[in-house]
Parts: C-alpha cells; structure tokens; sequence
C-alpha cells in the first residue's frame, strides 16, 4: 500500500471513531473540510491547465488601473501568469499571480505634505515605481509594474473557501466568500474568463465577506494562533511531504523558480544559465541564487553588482557578496532598479 492510500485508510478509520464516540458534527466539520480540500484541487488543475496554455498563446489583454484619487495608469498589459499552491499546518492555498506593465507613466504634480508621502509609500509598497522628477513643483512619476493575483483559500470553520483580489482593477484588496457547492464546470470557467477579462458571472457568485476592502494583504497567522484540531488533522494529511519554500522570478516572459530542496539557480548572459537576462550590463554567470538556513540567498559573483529592490524596502547594493531576500520585489544585474530599466527581474518569495 502506497502512503497516500495508507492515510485516506487512517483517515476514514478516524472518521468512524468520531461517529461512534456521538463527536459527529466534528465528524461533519471533517467531512465539510475534505469538501474544500477537494475542491481547492479542481481549482488548481483548472488554473494549471489554463496558464499554460495562456503563456503559450500570449493573448494580448490591455487594461488600466485607478491609483486612488491620483489618477489612473494607462494601457497597462496583462502578461507572465504562474501558479502557487500552499499546504501549510493549517490552510491551503492556490494563487494565480500575473503583472500588469508597461513604459508609458503616471506624470503628477502632487503636494509636499507627508499624507502624500504616506501615500507614495504606498504605491510602492503595492509594487509600482515612484520616482520624483521635479521638487518646484513637486511632481512624481508612477511606473506601472504592478503584480496581480486571484487567490483561493481554505477556511475549514465555515467550509467555504476564501477569495482575495489584489490589484486587479485598482490598487485595492477585495476579500470575498465562496460556497464549495458551487464549484462545477461554469463556475470554473467564469474564474478563466474573470482572469482573462472577458465577460464573467464571478462576481454575481462571490459574497463579500467580513474584511470586505482593505489596502493591505492580511497578515499570516502567528506561531501562537493554534488552528483547531479538526483543522491540523485535515491539513496533516495533506501537507505532510509538501513543506518546501519556493522562490518564484519572472524575467519578460521568463518565469523560473526555485524550491528549497532544490540545488540553487543562475543568472546571467549566457545561454547555459538557469535564466538568461540579455543585458550588456549582466556578467556572462552573473549572480547566483541559493536556498540556506531558512532563507533564499543571492550571491553576486559579477563586475558590475547586483541591485535588489524589496517591495516597500530600500534598495541593497551587492558586488562580489550576498543579500537575502523575502517578501516580494525586483532583482536588477549591473543597473540600479529604476522605471526604464527594461531588465528588472520580479522576484516573489512563498
């Protein structure tokens, strides 16, 4: 007997002893949760299925985005689509991520007061370029390189499943409901064409939830929130040889990762790297990418330095040396991470 059907074997035996010791809602808590898991999995092969066909045929999606009351940026294009799934202690999670770029700019003359200034934190907290261009005026350029992502997540106490939006049509995150009795054929495709931003009936199907809107991602759970017991029991089963880190980049229409049991990745010019960044600035084996201590690693081994860009961060400069990186942000190879920087590298730790 194979491991996986060792535990559905542990799993059903559990099942029965809950019913029998009278614990049988815990017992239909456990049944509603397998609900979402199962579920969870049509959703990723649905959206595995779908980006690689997406990244293969390349359809030219346009759109534009609100920042706040400052204005919008136009003509933005829709491109570089990946996946993430996480099984943690306690949720699972499947995230499509894509980007939203391009050269034109938000020109603005704003005023010298630090709401604004909070505000210009902000936008590059959330992933754009800001960068000023005049001090009398006081005006700011906004570069739209934006990450955008359709996240599903489980939530066993109420056996729904989550959904998130973050800056999909304006610089927001949108926290919605989703009934796991819904989830068939149409609604699959409606989540395909929510994504690819044709007609969709999605939003006529979600349910606002109680965090409704906010500006910021929430936080993950701290080590001294325990889930229930019900909770670990599902995700246990599921998530026992499936702990790994993965460190995703996306260069054009490039995406590579690198997973945390996994040897390291190179950057570089030349062909033979495990991502090739075709820069007159970017050394022939430029800069290495290596998992250690619990942390992804860059190593620079070129000529003209490394710049790493964290979102939210200030910009680390590295020559012959090395800087770990978190979060989400942009790698940049000899050349300072600035908007006409045609070689920034989206990086985007999970």
């Amino acid at each position: 007997m194979d491991i996986l059907e060792e535990y559905k074997r542990l799993a059903e035996h559990r099942r029965r002893d809950l019913e029998q010791t009278g614990h049988d809602q815990s017992g239909m808590h456990l049944l509603r949760s397998l609900k979402v898991v199962s579920d969870l999995q049509t959703i990723h092969n649905y959206l595995h299925d779908l980006i690689e066909q997406v990244n293969f045929v390349k359809p030219d999606i346009h759109t534009k985005i609100r920042v706040d009351d400052l204005g919008s940026l136009e003509d933005l294009k829709q491109r570089d689509y990946f996946l993430i799934t996480e099984k943690s202690e306690n949720r699972e999670r499947v995230c499509c991520h894509f980007t939203l770029s391009n050269d034109s700019k938000l020109e603005l003359e704003v005023k010298d007061t630090p709401e604004t200034k909070e505000e210009l934190e902000l936008l590059t907290a959330q992933g754009l370029l800001v960068n000023y261009t005049s001090r009398s005026p006081l005006k700011v350029s906004i570069h739209g390189h934006i990450p955008v992502s359709v996240e599903f997540e489980s939530d066993f106490e109420a056996a729904t499943i989550q959904v998130s939006i973050s800056n999909f049509s304006r610089l927001v995150t949108e926290h919605y409901a989703l009934n796991v009795e819904t989830i068939d054929d149409a609604l699959l495709n409606d989540i395909g064409n929510f994504i690819l931003r044709n007609d969709t009936k999605l939003m006529d199907v979600l349910v606002e939830d109680s965090h409704g809107i906010s500006i910021i991602q929430r936080l993950p759970k701290t080590d001294d929130e325990h889930p229930k017991t019900e909770e670990m029991d599902i995700s246990r089963l599921r998530s026992l040889f499936n702990r790994e880190n993965r460190l995703y980049l996306t260069y054009h229409n490039k995406i590579r990762d690198l997973g945390s049991k996994t040897p390291g990745i190179i950057l570089g010019r030349s062909k033979d790297c495990d991502l090739m960044v075709i820069s007159d600035l970017a050394s022939r084996h430029h800069a290495q990418l290596v998992y250690r201590k619990g942390k992804f690693v860059l190593i620079d081994q070129s000529t003209n330095g490394t710049f790493v860009k964290a979102q939210g961060g200030k910009e680390v400069y590295v020559q012959q040396e090395e800087t770990p990186l978190s979060g989400s942000g942009f790698i940049s190879l000899g050349k300072a991470v600035t908007v006409d920087n045609e070689h920034l590298i989206y990086y985007s730790c999970q």
